[in-house]
């Protein structure tokens, strides 16, 4: 559903409609280091927590049974860092099918028009233009890119909106010649 002209390679076009399983994709890569971040800290806390509470500084202890109360509380940690991890993934989902079902554009087709001045983003009557310079960051996951124009607001490109394997290598070119590299993550076979 793309239109291009990859010999000339001055602008690259690509339509599509980002669909829920989509998007919750996009939560969930978006969400990623916040909630490893959060299960982290919740690991760390409980165990420091429960060690204070197993550990009484005035008894002496054998190897055996600090080994016991750092197996205890290691067990605690990870069980409970656990259940807040699987609450977050929760919660990143509801979010994101509540987000998706109240907005009405993000269920309309969408055209992209990548050039090397920057990408023109035409979604029903609405026209807006991001130039290189406003792109903080670029993100390839498998299914998807991910250009961020802010720290929370992104451009989501799935891979299906493009044709074919050269309108990928043609968008990753577009991508690194007008991107600085400090702030572009793509896969090693996008390096061929």
């Amino acid at each position: 559903m793309s239109n291009t002209d990859i010999d000339s390679k001055e602008v690259l076009t690509v339509r599509g409609t980002l669909t829920f399983k989509e998007y919750k994709k996009f939560s969930s890569f978006h969400s990623r280091r916040w909630v490893i971040w959060f299960t982290l800290s919740t690991f760390i806390l409980f165990f420091a927590l429960s060690i204070y509470f197993l550990y009484n500084p005035g008894d002496i202890f054998s190897f055996g049974e600090m080994a016991a109360i750092l197996f205890v509380s290691s067990t605690v940690s990870v069980f409970i860092s656990g259940i807040f991890f699987l609450y977050t993934k929760a919660v990143i989902r509801i979010k994101a099918k509540r987000e998706y079902k109240s907005d009405q554009l993000i269920k309309q087709e969408i055209i992209y028009s990548i050039s090397k001045d920057g990408i023109n983003q035409n979604r029903g009557r609405s026209i807006n233009y991001i130039e290189w310079n406003e792109i903080v960051f670029v993100r390839e996951h498998s299914p998807m890119f991910l250009l961020y124009v802010s720290k929370n607001k992104s451009i989501v490109l799935p891979r299906r909106f493009f044709e074919s394997i050269e309108e990928i290598k043609l968008f990753k070119q577009i991508i690194r010649e007008n991107v600085s590299s400090e702030k572009i993550t793509l896969s090693k076979d996008s390096l061929q």
